[in-house]
């Protein structure tokens, strides 16, 4: 859930930051005392900088989400196992249980009753 939030952010962040760029270099260029030839030229070789900056974030973006993906995959996995461990221990704890349980059970039913009132030590009241 971390890892989604902190891409979110990051993807923000490159989005933003990719059009303050290009706002940034349009305006600096249209403002700039040159001919419109020279302006042209210069808003293409920005405009290449700029596509290759996009393509080299994306790639590092992207190679962060893979690592993130494949953290998020680890850490999922270890988590079932360890549900998977703890509910064979509960499933042991339990069968031992009964089995105690039912031994008690065996040994209450197997004891002789005691009589009312009395205890089985005693013998019948005169």
């Amino acid at each position: 859930m971390a890892a989604q939030e902190s891409s979110g952010e990051f993807g923000a962040f490159l989005t933003g930051f990719l059009t303050g760029a290009l706002v940034g270099a349009v305006a600096a260029l249209l403002f700039a005392p040159r001919s419109g030839e020279e302006t042209r030229r210069l808003l293409q070789e920005r405009g290449i900088e700029l596509k290759t900056q996009a393509e080299e974030l994306a790639a590092q973006t992207r190679s962060q989400m893979e690592v993130a993906l494949l953290e998020a995959r680890r850490r999922a996995e270890e988590a079932a196992a360890e549900a998977r461990r703890r509910a064979e221990e509960m499933r042991k704890w339990l069968e031992e249980s009964r089995a105690q349980l039912e031994q008690m059970l065996a040994q209450v039913q197997g004891a002789p009753s005691a009589p009312a009132g009395g205890s089985l030590t005693e013998g019948p009241s005169a």
